[in-house]
């Protein structure tokens, strides 16, 4: 379940702007917040089968944008690419090579 948690949250930060207003505000507060369905629907006025509606539908719009997109996933490929250069680079104590890995890393 944690790991749904961070792929929602992290697809809610690349393909946030994408969603309603009303579905964003929800996932940001359910994923990021880390509030209930009841808890999201006295702030928000919703009911919690509305709150638990809202969710449903954004999750599944998150995972088709990353489905036709696939922004998450090449920064991933990225990362670990990354992560192997930098490793490498140790290796041969290429101290300029690190701190290049480093910079790219940070910008993902």
């Amino acid at each position: 379940m944690e790991s749904k948690r961070i792929l929602i949250s992290s697809l809610l930060d690349i393909y946030g702007s994408l969603l309603k207003d009303g579905q964003r505000d929800v996932l940001d507060l359910y994923y990021n917040d880390d509030l209930s369905l009841s808890e999201i629907g006295e702030d928000t006025g919703i009911t919690r089968q509305g709150v638990r509606d809202a969710l449903k539908k954004g999750e599944v719009k998150l995972l088709e944008f990353e489905e036709k997109l696939g922004f998450y996933r090449k920064s991933q490929k990225l990362r670990e690419g990354l992560e192997a250069v930098t490793e490498k680079a140790k290796c041969t104590g290429d101290g300029e090579l690190c701190a290049l890995a480093a910079e790219l890393t940070a910008l993902l």
